[in-house]
């Protein structure tokens, strides 16, 4: 089915629902010391990094004194590096034995560029510890799924199941972790915060090298590597960069929306977390809807829709500067970030069948050109044109890829695969494909 397909970011509530009705989901994890210490891990990972994700761009522009453009050249370096890194440690651990040394060794890294946060206020210094750190210790967070996914497969559990449980940890640490840091800014500044990211990446690597076992893998599957880019059809090609765009356009948000609060409107901090906070709770109810009626409307057409919906948001932001308008503004600006986020990969995996972790690396690697793109555009925008601008180039790029996923989806029903309301596809015979494939990418 390809509810199953539905992002790994994105499906874990409900996910869970189904998950409690088969007596296999939370219940497992809570019985099983492994999968307690895999949660614990998923945790820690997930609030380190959402303490460190949303504050780097205003501890640019505070202590370190960067201009806007150093700042986006930071965020630039530092997803080339991941784009790298990310590539890379994917490739090799598909080659080790198991992947529990990645998953030790990347938060050390990561470990490593928070204190390098905590202790240096040098630019160049910065960037040639911390951003190289965390580029290359970034590669492990997919490293976390690929381990529950082999752990899954060996003690014959639903693999989609326990990286969905899992990904919820994370969504909620999104909803703790920027508040929470913002909180430590206002109270103690940048140094505390970051030394609390570090030992929560510290520990995570301990965690791994106790807790987690040994998984050894089939030595047929390690050798086996597949082409990524394989009989690519139209609607993949179109996708993809609409991915990219969508991706971009939430890193941006990312990078500047602490800058506008603070800088051009006069609020606290501390505000800002609460935004990101509440943001990261409404997208909670948009996930189970979208996957409720996914079926009924159409993944393509959701996806549509909510790239609509986001150069609206994007194009009304500017002009949004009360508290309580900003706080109200979060309402579309997740309803449409909850789609985007999630969808998009259900649709790669259609336009890839069978492939489905070739499509979850596409989508990966989409991610980190989005931030890449970001990092430049919210840099170059900001220094000449100022804060508020930069939403405007959101509203530009969103409607770009909402004309791409229009053109995708008319590719799509013209080339002899006619997508159902859930994204399964139909041939022009009138049989119905089985999950997760499609006659057109198969052609």
């Amino acid at each position: 089915m390809v509810q199953h397909g539905r992002a790994l970011e994105r499906s874990s509530l409900k996910t869970d629902i189904s998950s409690a009705r088969n007596g296999t989901g939370a219940t497992r994890v809570l019985k099983d010391t492994t999968l307690r210490g895999m949660a614990v891990n998923t945790a820690m990972v997930g609030l380190a990094g959402a303490l460190v994700s949303t504050s780097v761009s205003l501890f640019l522009a505070g202590p370190v004194g960067a201009t806007p453009l150093m700042t986006g050249l930071f965020f630039s370096a530092r997803g080339v590096l991941e784009i790298a890194a990310g590539l890379t440690v994917g490739t090799l651990s598909d080659r080790m034995l198991n992947r529990r040394t990645l998953l030790m060794l990347c938060p050390l890294l990561s470990a490593a560029g928070a204190l390098s946060y905590a202790a240096f206020r040098d630019y160049l210094l910065l960037l040639a510890t911390g951003a190289v750190l965390f580029g290359l210790g970034g590669a492990g967070f997919a490293q976390i799924f690929a381990y529950n996914r082999d752990y899954a497969q060996s003690h014959a559990l639903d693999s989609t199941l326990l990286n969905s449980i899992l990904r919820s940890i994370t969504s909620v640490c999104w909803i703790i972790g920027p508040p929470l840091g913002f909180l430590v800014v206002d109270a103690q500044g940048f140094a505390p915060l970051y030394l609390l990211a570090a030992f929560l990446y510290a520990m995570s690597g301990l965690l791994c090298r106790c807790l987690l076992p040994d998984l050894p893998r089939d030595p047929v599957k390690r050798k086996s590597v597949g082409n990524p880019f394989t009989g690519p059809g139209r609607p993949l090609l179109l996708l993809l960069p609409a991915v990219v765009l969508f991706l971009a356009v939430n890193s941006i948000y990312q990078i500047n929306i602490a800058l506008f609060v603070t800088l051009d409107l006069g609020l606290r901090p501390s505000f800002t977390g609460l935004m990101i906070g509440l943001a990261a709770a409404l997208e909670v109810p948009v996930i189970v809807l979208t996957g409720r009626y996914a079926h009924r409307l159409g993944a393509w057409r959701l996806v549509l829709g909510a790239a609509a919906v986001s150069a609206l948001f994007f194009a009304t932001l500017p002009f949004v500067h009360s508290p309580a308008a900003l706080l109200l503004s979060q309402l579309p600006g997740a309803a449409c970030t909850g789609v985007l986020l999630s969808l998009p990969l259900s649709l790669l995996q259609d336009a890839l069948p069978g492939r489905a972790g070739t499509a979850s690396s596409l989508y990966t690697s989409s991610q980190q050109a989005g931030i890449l793109l970001a990092g430049a555009t919210a840099g170059v925008v900001t220094q000449w044109a100022g804060y508020t601008a930069v939403f405007f180039v959101c509203a530009g790029l969103s409607t770009a890829a909402a004309f791409l996923v229009a053109a995708g989806w008319r590719a799509v029903t013209r080339h002899g695969a006619r997508p159902d309301a859930g994204g399964r596809s139909e041939s022009k015979s009138g049989k119905d494909a089985e999950p997760g494939t499609s006659p057109t990418a198969d052609r």
